[in-house]
């Protein structure tokens, strides 16, 4: 294979919970995790022994980086690759966008390279780079549980989200390690379909930035704000186009995006 172009999709966390933290330094969450319409792109190219990166936006430590070395390594290809990323996902606000990134390239270059994993094989190497990281792999709406690889495939409805990024950037490490959560609930599947869902970073990070705060009161007049990840995106989910279009006409600033039944990787997968 020549040349390979992927889209690799953004997240949004309709319910995140944090129960406990493990032994491994991880935490075990519960989360319904879906995928939305907005992508980064990932072009893959034949180069003859090296993994060469070339950035849109440049990002110190890139994942696709260390994905595509970790399964050059783990595999023993001789062969070498040139990505090119063009993000549009914004990095560090809770979208899930690196994590994308990573899966995507993992699911390219195993087809790019022309290799043979189990799905056992595929979870394992995902999960090293990251707990968002199988289910972007797994590619539909799912319910996660464990550190985010125990999924569960979740029943898809078209949604519409108006997305708020505030110019706050939030690291997940940052996150964890500063927001104090109640760690002694948890919302099943059945309590969720019953409206119990929340975000165990929400107050947090309400009271941490102002911003943030204010944000939430404002967008209370156009439906229920929630926070998507660690943060920093905003979101407000809608039934149809036409009820999103018209909150957005209050708030122009907002993004307009749709659920994706599919992740465009399952092209590659199945």
């Amino acid at each position: 294979m020549e040349e390979l172009n992927l889209r690799a999709p953004a997240k949004l966390n309709l319910h995140l919970e944090v129960l406990r933290k493990r032994d491994d330094g991880f935490h075990d969450i519960s989360s319904l995790f879906t995928l939305i319409d907005l992508c980064d792109s990932l072009n893959f190219k034949k180069n003859k022994h090296d993994i060469e990166l070339v950035e849109s936006t440049p990002i110190k430590n890139n994942i696709v980086y260390e994905a595509a070395n970790l399964l050059k390594e783990t595999y023993s290809i001789k062969q070498g690759v040139r990505i090119e990323l063009i993000k549009s996902i914004p990095d560090q606000m809770g979208l899930g966008g690196g994590s994308s990134d990573a899966a995507s390239t993992l699911i390219g270059l195993i087809k790019f390279w022309n290799l043979s994993l189990t799905d056992h094989e595929l979870i394992d190497i995902a999960l090293k780079l990251g707990s968002d990281v199988p289910f972007f792999v797994y590619g539909k709406t799912a319910w996660a549980e464990g550190r985010g690889e125990i999924l569960t495939e979740y029943s898809y409805k078209d949604r519409y989200f108006l997305l708020l990024f505030p110019e706050i950037k939030i690291s997940t490490k940052f996150a964890f390690e500063e927001a104090e959560m109640n760690l002694s609930t948890k919302v099943t599947i059945e309590n969720f379909k019953t409206n119990k869902a929340r975000n165990s970073f929400e107050v947090w990070a309400r009271k941490a930035y102002p911003e943030i705060d204010e944000a939430f009161i404002n967008l209370e007049s156009i439906g229920f704000p929630r926070l998507s990840g660690t943060g920093s995106t905003i979101f407000v989910e809608f039934d149809n186009l036409r009820d999103a279009k018209l909150a957005q006409s209050k708030y122009p600033n907002l993004v307009l995006t749709k659920s994706l039944e599919r992740s465009p990787l399952m092209q590659i997968i199945e």
